[in-house]
């Protein structure tokens, strides 16, 4: 893969430091057993227009925080190239998000997140905190546990163990997708 070309990484606060920035992040309400990243994989940079009126809903809703967030793309000679929302076309629906974000992400966290995308392709790259499972966090503490994990199931397992579970049960399958 060729070398990650990012524009200098800016944040919407005025603290520069990138230590200071994670400090202030992790000292503020954030609950940081609830922090993940994402990638959302479009064709192209323009479809993110697409993406982000659901991504501000999800901001305005409380269901997430966005703690960082980046566009990359692949060139389809695999040239990683790394663009700040602000700066990415149809990323508009989030400048009135809520928040700072910014400075969490590196160069190497970028390239590694950014790997499996496939040359010619776009991506958002989130780290945010998810703030549907703060009643469950809270809980959890108060037991003397904690959230320490979660992850993604990869699709074709799912649908093959639905697939299997309707035939078991004799409930049609192709009711939806959940697209």
């Amino acid at each position: 893969m060729a070398g990650c070309f990012p524009p200098s990484r800016p944040r919407r606060d005025p603290m520069a430091d990138p230590a200071e920035r994670r400090r202030a992040v992790a000292a503020s309400d954030t609950d940081t057993d609830l922090v993940e990243y994402l990638m959302v994989v479009v064709p192209d940079l323009g479809s993110l227009r697409t993406v982000t009126p659901a991504l501000a809903d999800l901001v305005a809703s409380a269901a997430i925080r966005i703690l960082d967030l980046v566009c990359v793309s692949k060139s389809t000679e695999g040239e990683l190239t790394v663009v700040e929302f602000e700066e990415a076309e149809g990323m508009s629906a989030l400048e009135s998000v809520d928040g700072d974000v910014g400075g969490l992400l590196s160069t190497r966290d970028i390239e590694t997140a950014s790997l499996p995308l496939a040359a010619g392709s776009s991506a958002i790259l989130l780290v945010v905190e998810d703030r549907w499972a703060q009643a469950l966090s809270s809980a959890a503490k108060r037991a003397g546990g904690r959230v320490v994990g979660g992850g993604r199931v990869a699709r074709p397992l799912v649908e093959a163990a639905l697939e299997a579970t309707s035939r078991a049960t004799g409930v049609d399958s192709e009711q939806g997708d959940g697209d």
